[in-house]
């Protein structure tokens, strides 16, 4: 009787990612395409209105590229070695209120309160220890 080779063990890889990195990255996604068409919006409704207020469609439109870009990284299955939590990204949403952006505020909140779990935060240091 012959004996069939064991199946190979899987290779150590990158941790899996939690469902909580994984809904920063959707949330900032949504919330990013949001903001930059809000800051159109205000930009487009204000410029006709009065050019000295067209700057406020500036900072929604910033950060919701700022917002596209980082969840780019976050959402592939093996996220780039340079990712970190970005709670900068999150005070700028809080601070979004100030243009009505009220789900970034709640994004915000919602992104800094999953960077404190423990889990987010030790993943996010085995991406970057590769």
């Amino acid at each position: 009787m012959s004996q069939s080779p064991l199946p190979p063990a899987p290779l150590p890889g990158p941790a899996p990612k939690p469902g909580k990195v994984q809904a920063i990255a959707i949330m900032c996604l949504v919330d990013g395409i949001l903001n930059v068409l809000l800051g159109l919006g205000v930009s487009g409704t204000l410029l006709f209105t009065t050019i000295c207020c067209a700057p406020i469609g500036a900072y929604p439109i910033v950060l919701g590229v700022l917002e596209i870009v980082y969840a780019a990284k976050l959402l592939p299955d093996a996220p780039q070695r340079d990712v970190r939590p970005a709670q900068y990204l999150a005070v700028m949403q809080i601070v979004n209120i100030a243009t009505g952006g009220v789900i970034s505020l709640v994004v915000g909140i919602l992104s800094l309160v999953f960077y404190g779990e423990a889990e987010v935060r030790a993943w996010y240091d085995a991406v970057r220890r590769g």
